[in-house]
């Protein structure tokens, strides 16, 4: 009877455990079924937001050089002020410029009085010549003295041109909006185009401006997959910043290029994206996290 009561109770242990391992493996599949959203839905988002490291760049930069060789009088900015399009940055010594000027309009002066009496000439001839006073070669001469006449005219025009773009060239301007650097030169110095080139200052453009980013192979890889090509992915994202103080930058940007090679040793892809900057907020060499999201 002992043993039939033992055998009875380690059966009934057996089921018991049987019955509880049952349970256990409906638990866990069911956690599976109610896990695997999630897990889809996360790596959704990963792909819908992506995060990377960037560096702010400048959009536009320029050298200001000399045009003409000059005597530079006059220096009219501060290093790090910021310029508008067309204000005036060198001021080069202007009198023999003008004094050209002046030659180049009164040889159009006189070129043009030249051309009135031809003019004169020719008509004179042609009446003279229905009269049978002058032969038509006479004529022909005239012609061709007022043909000469009127070129000399357009030389003299042609002349006063470039001595009015000479005059300009005295004054050199922004090309843009922007920063200035330090000046490169002094005032009432010589500057002299031959001597090869001469960097009297650079502007850099802040507005907009462009931030350079270095984005992992993961996320370039699964952004790819997801759009198919370059073209379609700079349309398809939206890119944001973040400033070195975890505040977010209050204006989104576009993504505007990207490399075409992998940094060897990082194995990161070089992208920009370009950021309006009314409050010159960014500046070149600020870093910052890019963060870019579907459109």
């Amino acid at each position: 009877m002992k043993s039939s009561s033992f055998t009875c109770t380690k059966d009934n242990a057996s089921g018991g455990r049987a019955r509880l391992f049952a349970m256990l493996m409906v638990v866990f599949v069911s956690s599976l079924e109610i896990a695997s959203p999630n897990i889809a839905g996360a790596q959704e988002k990963t792909l819908d937001v992506a995060e990377f490291e960037g560096t702010v760049v400048p959009a536009r930069e320029a050298e200001i050089t000399p045009i003409v060789s000059a005597w530079l009088r006059e220096i009219t900015f501060s290093p790090g002020q910021l310029v508008e399009e067309g204000d005036v940055l060198f001021v080069f010594a202007k009198p023999p410029a003008e004094f050209r000027l002046q030659l180049a309009m009164a040889q159009l002066d006189a070129a043009r009085a030249q051309l009135l009496e031809a003019i004169a000439d020719v008509k004179r001839a042609e009446t003279l010549k229905d009269r049978d006073v002058v032969s038509a070669v006479d004529l022909e001469k005239a012609e061709a003295l007022r043909d000469i006449a009127s070129a000399h005219v357009a030389q003299a025009e042609a002349n006063v041109g470039l001595a009015e773009l000479g005059v300009m060239q005295m004054t050199q301007k922004a090309p843009f909006s922007g920063v200035m650097s330090a000046p490169m030169v002094r005032e009432n110095g010589w500057q002299d185009v031959g001597d090869g080139d001469i960097t009297m200052a650079i502007i850099t453009q802040l507005d907009p401006i462009q931030v350079m980013g270095e984005v992992p192979y993961d996320v370039y890889a699964a952004r790819q997959k997801m759009f198919g090509s370059d073209e379609v992915l700079i349309e398809g994202l939206v890119l944001s910043l973040v400033l070195p103080n975890v505040e977010l930058y209050p204006h989104q940007g576009r993504l505007v290029s990207g490399g075409y090679t992998f940094e060897e040793e990082t194995q990161k892809i070089t992208v920009w994206g370009e950021f309006p900057n009314p409050e010159r907020l960014l500046r070149p060499g600020l870093k910052v996290t890019v963060r870019s999201e579907l459109n």
